[in-house]
Order: structure tokens, then C-alpha cells, then sequence
């Protein structure tokens, strides 16, 4: 009882900002065990390492953005972002497929404002978090589509899980268990990039909950033909075959993205402890180009 209304009192705009105001100093000195269990409510600023300046609105039941509010650019998956960004930075188009509330797609726009970044992300409620983060920072170089990225166009079924913010939703199902089923858009990247008249991707941002070799093969026109860099989640067990499948004809190397580094694979293999989710897709010397090689 004391634990609920204790939380529901720090979920209060006014009451959070003072406590975030409060904690936020020492908070490299409290245990992140601690510091990751406080809510965070309104809006977060978060510095980069370029020194430039990510707006976020954050609610209680996103924990992403807790975690960039208490360590900031290396609260979330700081290996993968500071190589998404190195990369965002000499590209001219990028698609950010899962887009979730827009972090990835942020940290593309405000890092190249030269750049154009294509933000999907099929949860209504999800969708509206994202749209909210791009009108924050005041971005005018992100265009955002609620479709579903798959190897079809049409309808599809998304599976959307029990919980108050659904970030794991898929298309997949089975997936996670689902309390809600929605038919949503369904579109092939290469369909995408025809419609919208794209002539070149530089990179691609893939997270889609297990079908991110779906959104590959619908898009093996695009990949054939700008060979652009893909930074993939890669689940255990879930897709390394089928992405190896789709990429080893067109002579992609598989780079895992870890806190040291780059790791060159022979094959595509998910992190069973799920710290490091993320692989880099490059085809021949081109990390030379971005200074990663």
C-alpha cells in the first residue's frame, strides 16, 4: 500500500522534476539498482558526446528513458548508439525500422540535420510517443510511418503484449504473450523506397522483435542495390539462420557490437546473457569510409 502510493506520488510531474533535480548530482554515486527504479516524468534533456542536446518526454513506464536520464548517453545501449551515430552522421538517408519512442531516430536527426531518417513504428500508442519526441526537439528531417516493415504489403496482425507501454510488440506470433491483436499496414521496404521516390540508403536501423529477417527480405532490392550498412538486432536462437541466409549471398560481413568494440564473426550468433543484441551488417571496406576500420 505505502509502495504504491509512494510511487504514484513520484509520478507527479511537479513532484519528480524536484526529485530529479535532487538525485540527478549524485546520482553516478547511488547504485544503478536504485537510480533505474525511479520513475521519470516529463520532459529529460540528455547531452551527447557531439554536444549537442536530445529532448525527451518521458512517462513512468519507460524505462529506456530512465536509464538515459541517470547515465546519460551510455544509460541504453551505449555501444550501439555511439556507432549509430558515427554512422548517421556521414549518412544521407536512414531508416529507423521499430522505431519505438524515437531514440535511434532522435539521435540520427540531431546529430546530421542534413540527413533524412525514416521513422516506422506500428503501435498507435507508441507511434504518438515518437511523434511527440520528434515535435520536441523540433526536427524537420524525420518523416514517420505506423506500417509494419515485413516481406509483404497489404495487412498484418500485431501482436501487442500485456504491460502499460508495449515496446515488444511483433508481428511474430507467439512472440510474447499478447493482450491486444491489431491489424495494421503492412509494406516492403522496397515497395517503400519505389513510393517514395528514395534513390539511396545510406543505413538501416533493424528492431523489429524477432522478424527483422522479414523486413531484410522484403527489402533485398534496396540491399542489392545501395549495399547500405545495417545495424540489426540479432535474438538467440530466433533469427541468426535466416539472416544468414539472406545476407551471406550478397557478401555482408557480420560485425558484433560490443562495449569493446567491433567483434568480425564467420557467422551470425545472438548473445545468450542479451547484453549485446546488436550486430553491425557491412558489405566489403566500407567502415574505412566512417572511420570504424
Amino acid at each position: 500500500m505505502l509502495k504504491t502510493l509512494a510511487l504514484k506520488v513520484l509520478c507527479n510531474t511537479r513532484v519528480n522534476s524536484i526529485v530529479r533535480i535532487l538525485l540527478k548530482p549524485i546520482a553516478t554515486y547511488i547504485p544503478q539498482s536504485i537510480t533505474l527504479h525511479v520513475p521519470v516524468a516529463g520532459k529529460v534533456s540528455m547531452k551527447l558526446p557531439n554536444g549537442k542536446k536530445m529532448m525527451l518526454a518521458a512517462t513512468p513506464d519507460e524505462s529506456i528513458l530512465w536509464q538515459a536520464l541517470w547515465q546519460g548517453f551510455k544509460g541504453f545501449e551505449s555501444e550501439t548508439a555511439k556507432i549509430f551515430t558515427t554512422l548517421a552522421g556521414k549518412s544521407e538517408t536512414i531508416l529507423d525500422i521499430g522505431a519505438n519512442v524515437g531514440y535511434y531516430s532522435l539521435l540520427a536527426a540531431i546529430t546530421n540535420r542534413q540527413a533524412k531518417v525514416f521513422a516506422f513504428e506500428p503501435v498507435p500508442e507508441v507511434y504518438e510517443r515518437l511523434r511527440r519526441n520528434i515535435e520536441l526537439n523540433g526536427l524537420s528531417n524525420v518523416d514517420t510511418s505506423t506500417s509494419a516493415v515485413t516481406n509483404f504489403d497489404g495487412q498484418t496482425t500485431l501482436y501487442i503484449p500485456v504491460g502499460t507501454m508495449p515496446v515488444s510488440a511483433s508481428t511474430l506470433k507467439g512472440f510474447r504473450d499478447a493482450g491486444e491483436e491489431l491489424q495494421v499496414p503492412a509494406i516492403t521496404l522496397d515497395t517503400f523506397v519505389v513510393q517514395n521516390a528514395i534513390s539511396r540508403v545510406d543505413l538501416m536501423k533493424v528492431d523489429t522483435e524477432a522478424t527483422e529477417h522479414m523486413v531484410l527480405e522484403g527489402g533485398l532490392n534496396l540491399i542489392r542495390r545501395d549495399e547500405p550498412l545495417i545495424i540489426c538486432e540479432v535474438l538467440k536462437g530466433r533469427t541468426e539462420k535466416f539472416l544468414h541466409e539472406l545476407l551471406s549471398p550478397l557478401e555482408y560481413n557480420y560485425y558484433w557490437i560490443t562495449e569493446q568494440g567491433l567483434i568480425q564473426k564467420e557467422t551470425i550468433e545472438g548473445d545468450g546473457t542479451y547484453v549485446y543484441r546488436n550486430y553491425l551488417f557491412c558489405k566489403g571496406e566500407k567502415l574505412r569510409k566512417y572511420g570504424l576500420r
